[in-house]
C-alpha cells in the first residue's frame, strides 16, 4: 500500500515551522498530564542508522515520496525521543498525522506512530490516553513490531495507575518475550504488588516459559501461606523443588530470613496508669483478646508512665523478647534510643512519629488509629462515586485546618486536572449556618436577590435564595456533635428543586449512644471499623465487652480492636511486608504493609434514622 503523496518541499516547510514554533503535539486525548517526564526511561525504538540525527532524517525526506518519506519522518522522530527533544517528536507525529492517511500506511508504520504517541504521552504522563493508543498494539495478539517497547509502555502505565493485577499482566508477558533484559526485583516489584493472582492475565500456557511459570506459582503461593499459615514450610519447600535455581529465589531467602527467629516473646509497651491509663487498658484489651487465639504467643506489659526509658534494652533481655509493641504514645515513640535495641528485633510501634514515617530501625513498622487515614480514604471513595465537586467543612482549628487540607491533597491526587473543592471552615456554633450557606452559594443568591428588590422599587419581587448547582456532595470535619448541627443545616439550604446532598464523615461520627432526633445523622456515611458495623461475626463479642466496661463507648472499643490487630500484625509481618498486596483481615480494617507504614482499609456504612446499615 502506497502513502498519500505531499510536495516535498511543502511538507518539509511544514515540518520545519512546525518545529520552531513547537506548540503543538499529537492528537491529544481529554486528560491533563499528571506528572513529569523527565526521569521517565524508556526501551529504544530500533532505529536504521543509530549515529543519524533527526535533522538529517527530515532533510532525507525532503528527497523522497510517499512510504519511504513517512519512514524517514518517523525515523526522525524516534531519534528526536532518543535524544529526549520530546516537543519536536511530538510536532513531527503531529504532521504525519495531518497529512497522511492512516489507512496509506503500513501495518509497522500504523504502529511505529501509535507507539512514538503513547510514549510522548507517558513523557507527559497523561496515562490514560497512552493506553488507549496502546490498546490495538496489544489486543487481540501482541504487536509483531516492537513489542518489548509496547510491553514495556503498557507496564509502566499500568504501574503508574496502580493498577497492579493488569501490570503484573505485561510485566510477565515481558519476561516471556525478553527473559534476558528483565531484573528479578524489577519483576517481584510489580508481582509483590498483586492483590487477586486469579486476577492475573497469563500468557497462554503453551507459550508460557519455565521462568514465567516460576513467577507464577511463586506469587500464587504467597498468597496460600497467607490463607493457610500452618503450610508455611511446606507450601515455600514446594516451590524450591519445582524451580530450582529461578531468578525468584532472593523471595524465598529474605522471607526465610524474617521468619527464622519465632515472634512468641512480645514485649508490650503502655500508659496503664495516668492521664492515658485508659487508652492503654483497652489497648492492652485487645492485645489479651488476640492471645487467646495464638497460645504460643506470650506478652510482657510495661507501664510507660513508670518506665526509664534508658532502660528498655535490660528489659528487653530479662524478658527473652523476640518482638516490641509501642509504645502508643508519640512522645514515648521518640523517647527510645534506637542505637540500644538490637538490630534482629522487630518492632512495630502503634502510633506514628511526630517527624513522619522514616524507619531509624532496619525491622520497624508503624501502626496508627489515625484519622488521616479515614479522609484519604473517603476522598478517593467519593470520587469512585462519580463526585467531583465536594465542599469540605471544617472546625477553624489547626487540627481541623490540616484535616482539611489533607482531605485537598487526597481529592486532587485522585484527578489528572485542577478539580475545584470548596473550604468552609467555623469558629463555634453560630457561624456554622453561615459557613454552609456561604459554601453551597445561598448567601450569594440572597445578595442578588437584595439588589434586585433594591432596583424594583416598590414592585414586588417574589424571590428564593438558591444553592448552587455545581456542589455535588459535602465531607465534614470533626464529631458528632458538629455533624449532627451541621446536616440539618446543608438539608434546609438546598434548592426545592434539587436533590439532596449525599453527605460523608468519619467514625468520629459515630458513637454508641447517640440520643439524637430522628434525622439529625439521616443518610450520613461515615468509615468505621469492621467490628464495629452490624453484622461483624464478633459482634457478639463486643456487646460483652461493652456491658462488662462500664463507660467504654466506641471510641474505646476502637482501641480495643488495635490492640488485637497489633498483635496480629506481630506475627504476620514478614509475609505482609514481602508482598504487599497480601491483606491481613483485622477488626480495625483490612491491613497491608507499605514501605514500613501499615495502611488500614476501612468499610463504609450510613445512618438510617436511629440504625447504622453497613454498605
Amino acid at each position: 500500500m502506497t502513502a498519500a503523496i505531499v510536495p516535498k518541499k511543502l511538507l518539509l516547510c511544514m515540518v520545519i515551522v512546525a518545529l520552531t514554533a513547537c506548540s503543538s503535539g499529537p492528537r491529544s486525548g481529554s486528560e491533563q498530564p499528571q506528572t513529569g517526564g523527565d526521569d521517565t526511561d524508556f526501551i529504544a525504538v530500533p532505529l536504521t542508522e543509530q549515529d543519524r540525527s533527526a535533522s538529517s532524517w527530515l532533510a532525507n525526506a525532503r528527497l523522497l515520496e510517499g512510504a519511504a518519506q513517512v519512514d524517514a519522518l518517523l525515523q526522525a522522530a524516534a531519534t528526536f525521543q532518543r535524544d529526549e527533544q520530546w516537543q519536536q517528536s511530538a510536532v513531527v507525529i503531529a504532521q504525519v498525522q495531518r497529512h497522511f492517511e492512516p489507512q496509506a500506511l503500513s501495518a509497522e508504520q500504523q504502529q511505529l506512530v501509535a507507539l512514538l504517541e503513547a510514549r510522548f504521552a507517558a513523557y507527559e504522563g497523561r496515562w490514560t490516553y497512552a493506553e488507549q493508543l496502546l490498546q490495538p498494539l496489544l489486543t487481540p495478539r501482541l504487536s509483531q513490531d516492537y513489542p518489548e517497547q509496547t510491553l514495556e509502555l503498557a507496564l509502566q502505565a499500568a504501574r503508574a495507575q496502580r493498577h497492579w493485577q493488569q501490570a503484573a499482566r505485561y510485566q510477565l508477558q515481558l519476561v516471556n518475550v525478553v527473559p534476558e533484559h528483565i531484573e528479578p526485583t524489577e519483576v517481584w516489584a510489580v508481582l509483590k504488588q498483586v492483590t487477586d493472582p486469579n486476577a492475573v492475565v497469563l500468557p497462554p500456557s503453551s507459550q508460557r516459559s519455565r521462568l514465567v511459570a516460576g513467577w507464577v506459582q511463586l506469587m500464587t503461593a504467597l498468597h496460600e501461606i497467607s490463607a493457610t499459615p500452618n503450610q508455611f514450610d511446606a507450601i515455600l519447600s514446594q516451590w524450591q523443588q519445582n524451580f530450582t535455581d529461578h531468578p525468584g529465589q532472593f523471595v524465598v531467602d529474605n522471607l526465610t530470613a524474617l521468619t527464622a527467629q519465632p515472634r512468641n516473646q512480645v514485649l508490650v509497651l503502655l500508659p496503664l496508669t495516668g492521664q492515658y491509663q485508659e487508652q492503654g487498658n483497652a489497648v492492652r484489651d485487645g492485645i489479651i483478646k488476640a492471645l487467646t487465639r495464638q497460645p504460643q504467643v506470650k506478652a510482657v506489659f510495661i507501664d510507660t508512665n513508670q518506665l526509664d526509658f534508658a532502660a528498655l534494652p535490660e528489659l528487653l533481655q530479662q524478658h527473652q523478647a523476640s518482638m516490641l509493641l509501642g509504645p502508643l504514645l508519640k512522645p514515648n515513640v521518640a523517647a527510645i534510643d534506637v542505637s540500644t535495641l538490637p538490630e534482629d528485633l522487630p518492632w512495630l510501634t502503634l502510633n506514628e512519629p511526630e517527624t513522619g514515617f522514616v524507619a531509624v530501625h532496619g525491622l520497624q513498622h508503624f501502626f496508627a488509629l489515625d484519622t488521616e487515614t479515614e479522609i484519604k480514604q473517603a476522598a478517593a471513595y467519593m470520587a469512585q462515586r462519580g463526585h467531583r465537586h465536594p465542599v469540605v467543612l471544617a472546625p477553624a482549628t489547626n487540627r481541623g485546618q490540616q484535616q482539611a487540607e489533607l482531605f485537598k491533597q487526597a481529592w486532587q491526587a485522585q484527578f489528572a486536572d485542577d478539580t475545584s473543592i470548596a473550604l468552609g471552615s467555623y469558629r463555634n456554633t453560630e457561624e456554622m449556618k453561615s459557613a454552609v450557606q456561604d459554601q453551597l452559594g445561598v448567601t450569594t443568591s440572597e445578595a442578588r436577590i437584595y439588589q434586585v428588590k433594591i432596583a424594583a422599587g416598590k414592585i414586588i419581587v417574589e424571590s428564593q435564595a438558591r444553592s448552587r448547582a455545581d456542589i455535588d456532595s459535602v465531607y465534614l470535619v470533626g464529631g458528632i456533635e458538629q455533624t449532627r448541627l451541621l446536616k440539618p443545616f446543608i438539608d434546609v439550604n438546598i434548592s426545592p428543586f434539587m436533590k439532596a446532598l449525599p453527605v460523608y464523615a468519619n467514625s468520629g461520627s459515630h458513637t454508641l449512644r447517640n440520643d439524637l432526633s430522628e434525622n439529625d445523622l439521616d443518610n450520613v456515611r461515615f468509615t468505621e471499623a469492621p467490628w464495629l458495623l452490624p453484622g461483624h461475626s464478633e459482634s457478639e463479642v463486643l456487646e460483652e465487652l461493652l456491658a462488662m466496661r462500664t463507660g467504654w463507648g466506641y471510641s474505646t472499643a476502637r482501641l480495643v480492636a488495635f490492640g488485637h490487630d497489633a498483635l496480629l500484625l506481630s506475627q504476620r509481618l514478614p509475609l505482609l511486608q514481602t508482598m504487599p498486596g497480601i491483606s491481613a483481615k483485622g477488626l480495625t480494617g483490612e491491613l497491608q504493609v507499605t514501605d514500613e507504614q501499615v495502611t488500614r482499609k476501612l468499610n463504609w456504612a450510613r445512618f438510617k434514622g436511629h440504625e447504622v446499615v453497613a454498605e
